[in-house]
Parts: C-alpha cells; structure tokens; sequence
C-alpha cells in the first residue's frame, strides 16, 4: 500500500513538473500568440498611437511624471451599519495610510426607503452604511479632514452630495475646496438593479430623479471645479458579467449621454471632459486589464477631440480609479486573496489608474475586518514603496505583446462603441434588453468555464482543501443594539422636525418639480435643512412621474 501511495504522489509531482499552459485566449476572448515581435506592431505609429506620458492621446498615461509626479490615491470602501460605526472605520483607514475613502450603502438608503419601514428589516446597515438625513451624514463625516480626503459614496441620486455639502459648509468649510467624486449612478442602475427601472427613463424621457440627476452634475460642472462625477462603475458591469472590452465601451457609451445631456443645457464640453472620472475594474488577468486602460485612455482622447469637439487636454485625459472587484475573493482559502488583489492591483498601477481600491481577503465571509482593510492598505503601500513600479512613467510601454493587445482591445471596443452608436446610444441599448442580454450571457460564460474547469480557480475547482483544514479568519460581527439606538434617535429626529417649515420646503420642491425647465438642486438643499429624509425627497419626486410615493407601496404621501 505505501509503494502505491509513493508512486500516485511521484505521478502527481511529474504532472506538475510536466504542465504547461493550455489557454491561449484573454477572458475577453482575444486569441494570443506564443510570442511576439515587431511585426505584429508594424501598423502602430510611435507618436499618434503611443505617444509620451501626458500628451495626447494618453495611452501612456495623464501625467509626464505619472507615479514620480504623484502617486496614485489609496481608496478603500467601507460600509458599516450606522453613521457612527462608519465613521470610526473611516478613521481607522485614514490613520492606516488611505487618503480617499468610498462609502457603500445599505439596501434601504440605495432604494430611498426610510429605515423604520417593515422592507427594511434585516436589512438595515447590512453590507453598507445607514444614511437617512443630513444628520446622518453630518456624524458620518464627525471630525474627518473634509478638505485634505477624497470623498466618494456608492450612491445613485444627489442626496448624498448636498448632504454632504450643508454638513461641510455647517463646520466653515469653503466647499469649493472640497475634493470629492459624486456618484450619478443612474445611468447604469438598473442594468444590475433591475428592480428600480423607473430611477431612469419614463414614457421615453428622463424621469424626475434622473433629472434631479442631471441638474446635480450640471451644477457640479458650472461651480465645483474639483470635483468629478462618477458616472460609471466599470466594477459593477464586470461584476454583472462584461469582459474587458463590454466594461470600457459601456463606459464611454455612458459618458456619450451624458455629454449629450450636458450640451443640451449648454454646458462647455471643456468642462464636462475635465469633470467627468468613471471607476475600471480590476480582475484576475494581468496584461488584458493593463492594455485595457491604456486603450481606454486613447479612445476616450480620440473621441472626445474627434467627436466631441474638446480643446483642452484635460478634457481629453481620461482620469479613472481602479477598484479590484470583490468576485476576485474566494471564501475558499480566503488567504490567498491578499495575493489575487496584489496581482490586480499592480495591473492598475502599471495601466496608469489614478486612484486604487484592493478588496479586502475576507471580502467574500463578511463586511472586512480592521485587519482586513489593514492589510488591503498594505498591499498598495507595498506596491508604492517596495515593488519599484512607481520609478518610470508607464514602464511597459513598447512592449510587443503589450502594444499589440492596446492596440487589439482598442479595436475591439471601438467596435462594441459603433455598435451601441447603430443602436440609438446608450439608453436606446438599454431598452432593447440588448446590455441585459450581454451581462447575462457573460455571467453564464464564466459559471460554466469554472464548473467545466476550463477556468482555474485556485482553492475552487483546483488545489482544494478539506473544509476543516481551511484557514477561518475572524468575521465582522456588527452589533445588533446598533440598530435599536439609530431607531430610536430616528424616531425622535423626525418628531421633533419643524413640521410647519418642512411641509413647505417638500411643497416648494414638488412645485419646482412640476416644471421640467426647474433645476431641482436649490429646493432640495432647502429641504435637506428643514430636516426633510432623503427618503420623502426621493418620494416626492417619484410622484411627479405618477409612481407611489413610497417604492416598497408601504406608505402614503405624509405632507
């Protein structure tokens, strides 16, 4: 028996010195070669397809220096129960090295529900952060450095925002010095949250939040020159199932309607360029993320020089952070996820992404731990200060096999661009279900590749281990009283409100609302300081387009 047993182990050994590589195809489904040299980039030109960093067309990267210049934002998302927990880990990032932060909400504040609703049950701060009224996001934000941080909350509509305005402008903050990333999600929310369909488009038009939507970014654009709109989440159409080449063309596809809106309201388009910043995912494979930045930033230059008719090359530099995607996190050795998030991480830094979020190892268990986000700040600050990578602008530049996948994947989403253009643009794809099949398709793609195992998954479908001798790392565990304190506080926040002032402020923002030339942005600052909740806001204005007041039907218009 042990000869045997020796001889099964000597097998396995000389299998494993023997294998080799078998996929020869990117996740995009782009055919690789075994190698390459400088005839597979005879039709690229030096000067107009690559260029030097910080000159047009960006391929190499938005600044002459790159990471020698200013090296790249450290952002971690964070997303715990109530305002005050969220605050204390927003500390503890910041002290631990992040200079940017991303809030993620909870399903109830996403949907403009109010917390004490019967929807919000077992709901409430799960897998995000509870924020209701500016109150909220007034103790969220307790003693941060509002003007020394980066601020971006995983959010669709403006509450957030103006909240986050009034509460800055209450502690003497010029907001003009502020420097965030405002989420305007909307267009793209339902095409992975199918259930709020209505936050978009209704009878063929914009619908009233999507317009309160749209007034927000106009008035960013015409006021708040350091901040940028984040109008696309590269992660979450990865995560929804698009390749590389789909993520880079359904961003741009965005950025085209909003441009298009922006113009509409006679918005320079030097300025909608410069203020515009999506977010690209990070995933398993190293050089197609890499190339895919660096197509992006050409094709962004090219169109908006070309199509749109920008003049200033900042218009023209595509600016976007890069977020490590959660499903690169196993809960199988959860261990092995700090190296996942390492590989794709450096595949941003060598892309040239401005800013840079690593999923937490333990981000598939539970909401990440302090020691989670220690070592997630850790990993960048590795890449940073011990890899090297930061010495020399875009370092992979020249490359064969690098420039010939740019130039590829470039070719590739142009076509997908060309392709949603035929359609009508990017809402026309949207109605037609056309995204929504091609998320799906990818989803089902890669569920199948892992279950065949045609697709390797460490700890997954190989090199497995008995559940027993896994490694368990201590989970989150949120405090349950949490949720009875916020109730309460909430409770008495609302009876105590000027009930008088606030009926007349949400009157004023229904009035303003009822007229499609309104910018909506100045009424819902007034109701914000009259104590009004994002979630009467939010139903206020899903009435104008006929909808219930209340998205979960559990209760009635209350002014």
């Amino acid at each position: 028996m042990s000869t045997q047993v020796e001889e099964i182990r000597r097998e396995k050994i000389r299998d494993a010195y023997r294998e080799a590589t078998t996929d020869f195809t990117t996740p995009s489904g782009i055919p690789v070669n075994e190698v390459y040299t400088p005839s597979d980039i005879s039709h690229i030109e030096f000067h107009s397809d690559i260029g030097l960093p910080g000159q047009y067309p960006f391929t190499r990267g938005h600044h002459p220096k790159m990471y020698r210049g200013k090296l790249w934002n450290i952002r971690q998302i964070i997303g715990l129960s109530t305002p005050e927990r969220q605050n204390e880990r927003l500390k503890f990032v910041l002290s631990q090295g992040a200079n940017a932060v991303d809030c993620e909400m909870d399903s109830p504040t996403w949907y403009g529900i109010e917390p004490d609703q019967p929807y919000a049950e077992g709901q409430f701060g799960v897998c995000g952060v509870a924020l209701h009224t500016l109150r909220d996001v007034e103790v969220m934000t307790e003693d941060l450095p509002l003007d020394a941080l980066s601020m971006c909350w995983n959010y669709p509509l403006p509450a957030l925002s103006q909240a986050y305005i009034l509460a800055a402008k209450r502690r003497g903050y010029n907001i003009s010095d502020l420097r965030v990333v405002h989420s305007a999600l909307y267009l793209h929310l339902f095409v992975y949250t199918p259930s709020w369909p209505e936050v978009l488009y209704v009878d063929g038009r914009f619908s009233t939040l999507a317009r309160w939507g749209n007034d927000f970014c106009e008035y960013i654009l015409r006021n708040l020159p350091k901040w940028n709109i984040w109008y696309a989440d590269g992660a979450a159409f990865c995560e929804s199932g698009a390749n590389a080449v789909q993520e880079i063309a359904f961003i741009i596809a965005c950025r085209d309607e909003l441009i298009r809106e922006m113009l509409r309201r006679g918005v320079d388009i030097n300025a909608i360029g410069r203020g515009l910043s999506p977010t690209v995912a990070l995933d398993r494979d190293f050089f197609e993320h890499i190339a895919k930045l660096r197509a992006a930033r050409k094709i962004w230059a090219r169109t908006m020089k070309e199509k749109w008719g920008a003049t200033d090359p900042r218009a023209m530099c595509l600016r976007t952070h890069g977020n490590v995607v959660g499903t690169v996190c196993t809960r199988q050795q959860p261990l092995v996820n700090i190296a996942r998030g390492a590989i794709a991480a450096l595949a941003g830094i060598l892309g040239g992404c401005m800013g840079l979020q690593v999923a937490c190892y333990d981000e598939a268990l539970s909401t990440p731990t302090e020691e989670a986000e220690r070592v997630a700040i850790r990993t960048q600050q590795v890449l940073r200060y011990e890899s090297g990578v930061t010495s020399v602008a875009d370092p992979l530049a020249g490359s064969y096999y690098v420039e010939w996948l740019t130039s590829k994947i470039e070719e590739e989403i142009q076509a997908v661009v060309d392709k949603i253009e035929r359609m009508g643009g990017w809402m026309a794809a949207l109605q037609s279900s056309w995204v929504h099949e091609e998320l799906k398709k990818g989803l089902l793609d890669i569920q199948k590749k892992i279950e065949s195992g045609e697709r390797t998954v460490v700890g997954v479908n190989r090199f497995q281990i008995p559940p027993e001798e896994d490694f368990k790392p201590k989970l989150y565990a949120p405090d349950t009283s949490d949720v009875d304190e916020y109730l309460d506080k909430y409770g008495k926040f609302k009876s105590t409100r000027n009930y008088k002032n606030l009926r007349e402020k949400i009157k004023n923002l229904k009035k303003a609302a009822s007229d499609p030339g309104t910018n909506l942005v100045p009424y819902v600052f007034e109701a914000l300081e009259a104590d009004a909740t994002f979630a009467e806001i939010i139903g206020v204005l899903r009435m104008n387009d006929g909808l219930e007041y209340d998205w979960a039907g559990e209760r009635e218009y209350p002014f």
